[in-house]
């Protein structure tokens, strides 16, 4: 497994002799803070460990890259704090040569992992090349290929003969040879067999015709009366080639069959002949990296395997073969389709049992997949001392379920616009993550549509956060490119903005300004990490789903509490004590089923089990009222009927009409969120549970600043962990009773807090009429203010201490400035080239506006000085900050400013008299590559604002002990 070299240990000493260096300037009474987790916990919070650092996908021309550039990549990605590189083969120019496969390739992978060993990054490896899983040598045709069923049709008036050739499917893509005949049935129409979608079939007159086809035509008679049809069914295959096309390798290369082993079969084989070396394979006994596989972008007219209708058979207990009319909604599998499995059907039986046949359907994928694919994937992985990770959606597949199949479960953030708009399908497998005892719920983050050398930090960490917010633990940052590939100039390859191109965001590395800013988000990632992996994960409510879609019903009327989506699968095996669901796990407070139309028999029967240990259980809508699936429906409906009366007759079960009585029903139930505040604040929280005592992360996802008291469950001593800075502190104002903790926080727009609890209660306020309570080193209250005067503290015993504050200088509004900009563009030898320009500012506003710096990017340098006395310290609000930025006070640099409220303690670096203070500020690189030869895709984009726009406030303040 992975062992960390004397190199990286000599570093992460160094790394953390600098953090004690920099708590120790602001404040911190001793080189480790205290916490009420002990030691470690603090010192691991400060310097996180390796395996807490974000990854970062690494996208290469695929063996167009040279051993120096692989070194000094990697060299780049773990200075500024990564943990591990997902490498991606992409393109190449000569793919005999380079390409996926190819003896140079995998000479390049065998160095990238030393690499890796040398500076402390794991090497992640994809299943193939680009993406969906393609094999080199697999043709449409062969057995290990992806497959498709399509059919063709033929309207036949009752009483008439149709003499002719097997109706044809739609043509096959090019590439595709062949094509089998699955089956030839004629069914009679209810109406018209050219009516409008769904087409109504009688089912009881159907008729199997495949025995009566010669050499490709058939002759048939329909009954006398009615319109009938035709419908020939064709299997094939899909002729799918990666999203970059067939130049990854040196052969053809088409994507496997991901329901069968064949196609599992093939790509390990493929590896075990063509990637593995024998020195990779000793160097990834050492690497403990994981095998990735990327979301399912499959193509087919409608997914099928060579033995689907025996497997189907055997799984669901009856026949597929006289259910295919019903299996069709045009376009479900269509790669990156809008269609879902809730569109209009091609048909329907005048029975109704499509939707059962389609539910059955889709459960026999999801179960050949993990069975065909992820357990054999994974199972060669392990062999290799590799993990699986996967994104196992993008189809229909029961998501869920397959993601406790894995080794890690991972989602993504894909936006099509900047403004980036939280999703509910990406965090399903929340609660199969949890419910699994899986550690790690990975993300890719943060790809956006048109965004490519535009995106902003604050961006991505708004992806961040509200994936924090619904359990995600590991991001997987998207991405660095290689700079130096196909014959690209500056700034270099990005798989994106290939041709000029304005694609997915974004190609970060030391082509963009701001990535000498990006150890400080990498370090503010690890620590959150860290934070969301401790302990066990505490949730309030698991919500009922159970779907193959990607349309989800958040629980609204449930604001503030916090859940997970479950499903049966999950469920099982689950028990209740002390009326919590899973109390080794998330130990959910209440179970809400939310007009879920569906329920197993066997499920109702657990559920019904728990309602009897005492789990608040609420129905919204109509409770469940048939089965998933087709066989024996009506006997298992009946069951299930009676099972849900049942149910609904436990004392710690309500059924409501609407969620807008589902705050007053669990409380009603005694239910209440783990961390409460007013009803419309908007707040998201997580929980983890620990020994000694609770962590809350907190994330604002509004517009608008949101100040509030939030009442967490759990009793002891609350402190906020900064983890910009890795400061823990102990908070000096709040309320506690032993079983809840009520503390003031403030949160701008799109910022996040960490909380814990624990311990014992020491001195603190309660309320104060004026300014904020913070603790001494030595655990004493100390009043803070920007105003001077007489303020009144109550104490936790109820003692009212006044305590008067001098004055205080006035605040001050900083708007004269230096500005020296570094402007980044293409040299004349192609590469990067860097021109001075120095301005003198008075009033601040952004680069666009400004004639000397309209289409320029890279990194300005503001200077002020600024004159202060009668103050113990000073807020410097920055205001708007486009992009990251680095703050320096009388040549000291500040520890890492948070980059999405912009707002720093300037305490201990401030001194009477003048002070100088300077703000180092990076840009994207749109507005340069705008007017940048080559980029038809960027000119075509407004200017975008750079540099520090403000307004700069300036507020000092005084501190004063609260003595009794």
């Amino acid at each position: 497994m992975f062992s960390t070299p004397r190199r990286r240990l000599c570093a992460g000493a160094l790394a953390l002799a600098l953090i004690t260096s920099l708590l120790s300037v602001t404040g911190t009474a001793a080189a480790v803070p205290s916490s009420p987790f002990g030691a470690a916990f603090a010192r691991g919070f400060a310097a996180p460990p390796a395996d807490t650092k974000p990854k970062i996908r690494y996208w290469w021309a695929c063996g167009a890259i040279t051993p120096a550039a692989i070194d000094a990549e990697v060299r780049q990605i773990a200075s500024r704090g990564f943990g591990a590189a997902e490498i991606q083969c992409m393109f190449s120019t000569n793919p005999k040569v380079e390409g996926w496969g190819s003896p140079v390739l995998s000479d390049r992978l065998e160095r990238a992992v030393q690499a890796g060993r040398e500076y402390g990054v794991r090497i992640d490896f994809t299943v193939g090349p680009s993406w969906p899983l393609v094999v080199p040598g697999v043709t449409p045709d062969d057995p290990e290929a992806a497959q498709e069923i399509s059919y063709g049709r033929q309207t036949v008036a009752g009483g008439s003969t149709y003499d002719g050739p097997v109706p044809a499917a739609p043509a096959p893509r090019a590439g595709v040879a062949k094509q089998t005949l699955v089956t030839l049935q004629a069914v009679r129409c209810e109406g018209s067999c050219t009516a409008a979608k769904p087409v109504k079939l009688d089912k009881g007159s159907l008729v199997d015709l495949t025995g009566s086809v010669r050499d490709g035509a058939v002759s048939w008679t329909a009954p006398a009366s009615g319109q009938w049809l035709l419908l020939a069914y064709w299997q094939r295959g899909t002729g799918q080639a990666s999203v970059s096309g067939q130049a990854v390798s040196g052969e053809a290369a088409y994507v496997v069959d991901h329901f069968s082993a064949a196609g599992s079969r093939a790509a390990t084989g493929y590896w075990d002949s063509h990637v593995l070396t024998p020195g990779l394979k000793r160097f990834l006994k050492r690497n403990g990296g994981d095998l990735f596989e990327d979301s399912l972008e499959l193509d087919s007219a409608q997914h099928w395997t060579r033995n689907l209708l025996a497997r189907f058979q055997g799984m669901r207990g009856y026949s597929l073969r006289e259910n295919l009319p019903v299996l069709f909604v045009d376009k479900i599998h269509r790669q990156y389709t809008s269609a879902t499995p809730d569109d209009t059907p091609d048909f329907a039986f005048t029975d109704g049992s499509g939707d059962r046949v389609r539910d059955d359907y889709y459960r026999t994928l999801t179960d050949l997949y993990i069975g065909e694919h992820v357990e054999p994937l994974k199972t060669w992985a392990h062999s290799r001392d590799l993990r699986f990770r996967a994104q196992p959606y993008g189809t229909t597949i029961d998501t869920p379920t397959i993601g406790t199949a894995l080794d890690v479960n991972e989602t993504e953030s894909l936006g099509l616009h900047a403004d980036y708009t939280d999703e509910p399908f990406r965090w399903i497998s929340s609660g199969a993550v949890h419910l699994s005892g899986q550690r790690t719920f990975s993300l890719e983050c943060c790809a956006t549509l048109g965004e490519a050398y535009a995106q902003t930090w604050p961006q991505m960490l708004k992806h961040v956060n509200t994936a924090f917010a619904h359990g995600v633990n590991q991001i997987v940052y998207h991405g660095f490119a290689t700079q130096d590939a196909l014959g690209a100039t500056w700034p270099g390859f990005s798989p994106f903005t290939t041709q000029g191109g304005n694609g997915f965001s974004e190609a970060w590395g030391p082509r963009q300004p701001t990535w000498s800013d990006t150890d400080k988000i990498t370090g503010w990632t690890s620590r959150m990490q860290y934070v969301l992996r401790q302990g066990r994960p505490s949730v309030d409510l698991a919500v009922y789903r159970q779907s193959y879609g990607t349309k989800v019903r958040e629980p609204r009327g449930a604001a503030g509490f916090t859940y997970d989506f479950t499903g049966p699968d999950q469920l099982d095996g689950t028990r209740v004590k002390d009326r919590r669901l899973a109390p080794e796990g998330p130990a959910y407070r209440a179970l809400i089923l939310d007009d879920q139309p569906t329920l197993p028999v066997k499920t109702a029967r657990l559920l019904l089990s728990h309602a009897r240990s005492g789990l608040p259980l609420v129905i919204v809508g109509d409770p469940p009222s048939r089965v998933p699936g087709a066989r024996k429906a009506a006997e298992q409906d009946a069951e299930l009927a009676g099972l849900v009366q049942r149910l609904l007759a436990e004392p710690s079960v309500r059924r409501i009409s609407g969620h807008d009585r589902l705050p007053a029903t669990l409380k009603g139930l005694d239910v209440r969120a783990s961390a409460e505040t007013a009803p419309a604040s908007g707040l998201l929280s997580v929980r983890r549970t620990l020994p000694g005592g609770r962590l809350y992360y907190l994330h604002n996802p509004t517009s608008a600043t949101i100040s509030t008291e939030v009442s967490l469950d759990g009793g002891g001593t609350p402190y906020t962990l900064d983890a910009w800075t890795g400061r823990i502190s102990p908070v000096g104002r709040y309320r506690g009773d032993g079983s809840r903790t009520t503390v003031p926080i403030s949160l701008a727009s799109g910022a996040s807090t960490v909380l814990a609890l624990g311990g014992r209660q020491g001195p603190h306020a309660t309320a104060t009429t004026g300014g904020e309570i913070t603790m001494s080193d030595g655990g004493v209250p100390q009043l803070r203010a920007g105003t001077g005067g007489t303020y009144t503290v109550t104490m936790a015993d109820g003692e009212r201490v006044r305590v008067t504050v001098p004055q205080v200088a006035p605040a001050q509004a900083l708007d004269v400035w230096k500005l020296a900009v570094d402007d980044w563009h293409r040299g004349a030898d192609g590469g990067r080239a860097v021109t001075r320009h120095e301005l003198d500012l008075r009033g601040l506003k952004p680069w666009s506006q400004i004639d000397r710096l309209q289409d320029v990017s890279g990194v300005g340098t503001y200077s002020t000085t600024v004159r202060l006395d009668r103050m113990d310290g000073a807020y410097l609000d920055l205001g708007q900050v486009t992009d990251t930025f680095e703050v320096t006070v009388n040549g000291r640099v500040l520890p890492a400013p948070d980059q999405v409220t912009r707002r720093i303690d300037l305490a201990g670096h401030l001194k009477p008299g003048t002070n100088t203070i300077t703000v180092r500020v990076a840009t994207p690189l749109r507005n340069r590559l705008r007017v940048t030869e080559g980029f038809p895709g960027q000119s075509t984009q407004p200017r975008q604002d750079y540099g520090l726009i403000g307004p700069v406030r300036l507020t000092p303040y005084r501190q004063v002990p609260v003595q009794r």
